[in-house]
């Protein structure tokens, strides 16, 4: 990519998210830049990816073109730091976060990314706690809610159902669960660490291969041993655990219409299972049928 495409890529971002400058400092030749904008009702969303070192938005920018919008953001791929201030939070593959546009901010990227922003009108959040902004939990029902509806965004799924009688429901509907998801963070500080935290993590890391009881663990800041604990208190044990809810995942796509189209692998590896043989062996040990199966009762159905 020359100096002219990267300056075509800030010309998108610019009419899409407002005026983030983006920074590469390699040859401009290996810039990855995607950026797909989609309109679900009045809804705006952009599907973003990128191999930047960093996009930002300074104090002087912030505010000054009149953005009307903050960004409900689900990182989808790879890792980055976003600097808020004199804040800075970390999004994982997974984690969702609400960004306000007026906010001067910093995102840094490690590598490869993606991501998408769901633009929501300022207006029907003014009267959330911006104090909250931020890094959101799913610990709740809300939040779990939350996050499915934002996945289906991300991956497309509702594209084809799209229509102009939506209008703004898709956005009254997020704005309605963010104001039960806020209240989450409000909790973050008590001591201690509850299984339900635990937990809503789990959820949002179990599409990744690399979602084990080690890497868990040392996410939280917490031995193995602690983590395993936790869950043998409730009769439980955390393999278990990841395991049946991806299953459970797995399930509800083998019966949504929506992914007729997908293969039994593709399901299987989107909720981590290395490989086919392992995703079907483990399917069939649990629910005592294979997916192929199970896939077919539920269209005769």
């Amino acid at each position: 990519m020359n100096g002219q495409a990267m300056s075509v890529w800030n010309e998108r971002v610019h009419a899409v998210c407002g005026r983030f400058e983006t920074r590469y400092d390699q040859c401009q030749s290996l810039f990855i830049g995607d950026l797909r904008p989609s309109l679900l009702g009045t809804t705006q969303v952009a599907h973003i990816r990128s191999n930047a070192h960093a996009i930002a938005r300074s104090g002087r920018e912030a505010g000054r073109d009149g953005d009307s919008h903050c960004f409900l953001v689900l990182q989808q791929q790879g890792e980055m730091s976003i600097e808020l201030g004199d804040r800075v939070m970390e999004l994982r593959e997974g984690d969702m976060a609400l960004l306000d546009s007026a906010q001067a901010m910093k995102m840094v990227p490690r590598g490869l990314f993606s991501h998408v922003s769901i633009h929501l009108p300022r207006e029907r959040l003014k009267n959330l706690d911006s104090s909250r902004f931020g890094k959101l939990s799913t610990a709740g029902a809300c939040g779990q809610l939350l996050a499915t509806m934002v996945r289906q965004v991300a991956e497309g799924e509702l594209e084809q159902w799209a229509c102009a009688e939506d209008g703004d429901g898709l956005q009254a509907a997020l704005v309605g669960l963010l104001g039960s998801v806020l209240e989450y963070r409000a909790r973050d500080s008590s001591p201690g660490l509850h299984l339900h935290e635990v937990q809503s993590l789990i959820q949002q890391r179990l599409d990744s291969p690399r979602l084990t009881p080690v890497a868990l663990a040392d996410e939280l800041g917490i031995s193995s041993r602690q983590l395993y604990r936790l869950f043998e208190a409730s009769g439980d044990s955390v393999c278990r655990y990841i395991l049946r809810e991806r299953l459970l995942k797995a399930a509800q796509d083998l019966r949504n219409p929506a992914y007729g189209h997908r293969s039994i692998t593709d399901i299987g590896t989107r909720w981590g299972f290395a490989d086919s043989a392992h995703f079907s062996k483990t399917f069939k040990k649990q629910l005592g049928m294979t997916p192929r199966s199970y896939r077919g009762q539920w269209q005769q159905a």
